[in-house]
């Protein structure tokens, strides 16, 4: 088994390293180390998976072929966003510790830019930067590349999915010819192999597993929901992990803040991180994610771009990711550092695909899983804090001495009512929440009508907004779920039509979602709610005849002419609605 001192690093950056408690390198340390440490280092092309101690591959080499008595710019570090660009800073310095003379300064948007040319006037010879803050001190002669010896691209896949590509060229121009490049990445998407092949020659290459493939110490959890279940599937899977730390991804920056709030309003500690944040409300954010004051941190893709936070145990996909490759990015946020971890994922009947895509595509499997019943949900919390109780094994001495007065009040109590009471205090909450909830796994294997039977009495309830309006399953589910204050399980099949849809929801909840919906809108347009025959199906139909019709008698349906001849332009095509006729149901 290697160690450290086997990779031929110097005295002063053992030292360093020994004081952060390293002992046995990782699989990408223990290759690229060794290759990157002669006097003239090769160009290199690493691959590994997000997490598994990149910075520490490239940062103990480029810090040994540094020259503590020359003040200038001799290595530069691209990164994709400033959380990355600043977190590498502080690891370099770091690892930097018992080499006194060399300075790591970390340049980043966001930030005066007048206080980090300062810092570069003073003299250093590491510069961790963003790509375009890199760009605008380049163009104002704040800083110059002549003397760069080694030029590290981390993340390079991030910064081109970023849009960096132009600044990317403009600094690789700027940087001499002689210098050794060394390419870091999780995954070499085509563009990551086309810079690769025009400013890397003859390059080393290093890689730990396969390309795009995910860590070895994450498992990988599926959960089948249907889509208006899909938020209290999410709360009832953080639920069931009492000590869960985790980032929960989304695809919007609106579903971001929604799901942070809601979070907040059923008790979970959770904040938003994404774009439309300033840097100040960014640093807040993280800064109690970090402290774990928040248990929960909700992100966008490109808000999450280079988080580096240790301890994360687990990584939701709320939404799962277009691309494959975001997906190894995004479970690779849990595990670092060799820990493990568990990446999970919300698929609706329509995301299997995308599902066995990500499978094939990362070279991994996801295990099928059961979202928990409410009875495994308490029981997992009432023994949780039981463990909690016995885990304890130091009193505060200010407990101590309060406990003859405490005593008495509770001296005819037995030890079993005694917990049966702090589990009451403290668990509460949670009782009541899931006093009436129901199974939220989708009953795939049952008969329509044993799903029917399973829902109960129900009230079906007609609105006049629907596919032309954009309308989604879950945009029922919300606005019913708001204004009536029910839960999503109480709230049955959907069916969206062209211009106007049907749902179902418990009988008793008929008249209270008919009054909150009265009066309420959908992007402007009134939903205009009315009861309708719960003995017709969905698709409007009784005895095999159309029972809704969306027009009054007399009136033609609405047909989007032809302009210029050309055929009418499909729902969707633009930002603005079609017009539509509105006419009285019968």
């Amino acid at each position: 088994m290697k160690t450290f001192t086997d990779l031929g690093l110097p005295a002063p950056l053992l030292q360093a390293v020994d004081g952060l408690g390293f002992t046995e390198p990782m699989p990408i340390q223990a290759q690229a180390i060794p290759a990157l440490l002669p006097e003239n280092p090769p160009d290199c092309v690493a691959l590994a998976a997000t997490g598994t101690g990149k910075t520490c591959a490239y940062g103990l080499p480029l810090l040994a072929h540094t020259c503590a008595s020359a003040a200038q710019v001799q290595s530069l570090i691209l990164a994709p966003t400033r959380e990355l660009c600043l977190q590498i800073g502080e690891e370099l310095a770091r690892f930097a510790k018992h080499l006194p003379e060399i300075k790591v300064v970390a340049c980043y948007g966001g930030a005066p830019i007048g206080q980090q040319m300062l810092r570069l006037q003073r003299g250093a010879q590491v510069v961790v930067a963003t790509p375009g803050r890199l760009c605008d001190l380049i163009r104002r002669e704040a800083i110059s590349l002549d003397a760069v010896r080694i030029c590290v691209l981390d993340e390079a896949d991030e910064m081109l999915n970023l849009g960096f590509r132009d600044e990317l060229t403009f600094i690789l121009e700027a940087t001499p010819e002689a210098a050794s490049m060394w390419l870091f990445s999780a995954t070499m998407p085509p563009e990551v192999e086309r810079i690769a092949q025009t400013y890397i020659s003859d390059p080393l290459e290093i890689t730990v597993g396969t390309r795009n493939e995910t860590q070895a110490n994450i498992v990988h959890h599926a959960y089948a929901v249907a889509e208006h279940n899909r938020y209290s599937a999410l709360r009832r899977v953080i639920d069931f992990v009492p000590e869960m730390y985790g980032l929960v991804f989304c695809r919007t920056r609106v579903d971001t803040q929604k799901l942070s709030e809601s979070l907040m309003h059923d008790g979970v500690y959770a904040e938003a991180l994404h774009g439309d944040l300033s840097q100040a409300q960014r640093d807040a954010v993280m800064r109690k994610f970090r402290e774990k004051a928040v248990r929960i941190l909700v992100a966008t893709d490109v808000a999450a771009r280079g988080l580096d936070v240790e301890d994360i145990t687990h990584v939701i996909h709320y939404h799962l990711p277009d691309d494959p490759a975001v997906y190894t990015h995004r479970s690779g946020r849990t595990a670092r550092a060799g820990k493990s971890g568990v990446s999970i994922a919300l698929v609706t009947p329509r995301e299997k695909a995308r599902l066995r895509l990500i499978e094939r595509i990362c070279g991994m499997r996801f295990e099928q899983r059961s979202i928990p019943t409410a009875d495994e949900v308490r029981q997992k919390h009432v023994f949780w804090l039981a463990e909690q109780v016995h885990q304890v094994t130091e009193i505060n001495p200010a407990i101590q001495t309060l406990l003859p007065a405490v005593t008495p009040l509770i001296s005819g109590l037995s030890p079993e009512a005694v917990l049966a009471r702090v589990l009451q205090l403290r668990l509460s909450g949670l009782m009541e929440a899931y006093e009436d909830a129901g199974d939220l796994n989708p009953a795939t294997n049952l008969s329509r009508e044993a799903r029917e039977a399973a829902f109960g009495e129900r009230q079906r309830i007609m609105i006049r907004v629907g596919r032309l309006d954009r309308l989604k399953e879950g945009a029922v589910v919300r606005l019913t779920c708001e204004r009536a204050g029910i839960k999503a399980t109480d709230i049955g099949a959907i069916d969206i039509k062209r211009e106007f849809a049907f749902f179902d929801v418990r009988a008793e909840y008929g008249r209270r979602v008919l009054s909150a919906l009265s009066g309420a809108e959908f992007d402007g347009r009134p939903l205009e709610p009315k009861f309708v025959d719960p003995s017709e199906d969905l698709h409007g139909r009784k005895g095999g005849k159309t029972a809704h019709k969306p027009f009054s008698k007399g009136k033609k349906p609405f047909v989007t002419k032809r302009r210029n001849g050309k055929p009418p332009r499909k729902s969707g095509a633009s930002d603005s609605k079609p017009s539509r006729k509105k006419g009285k149901t019968e």
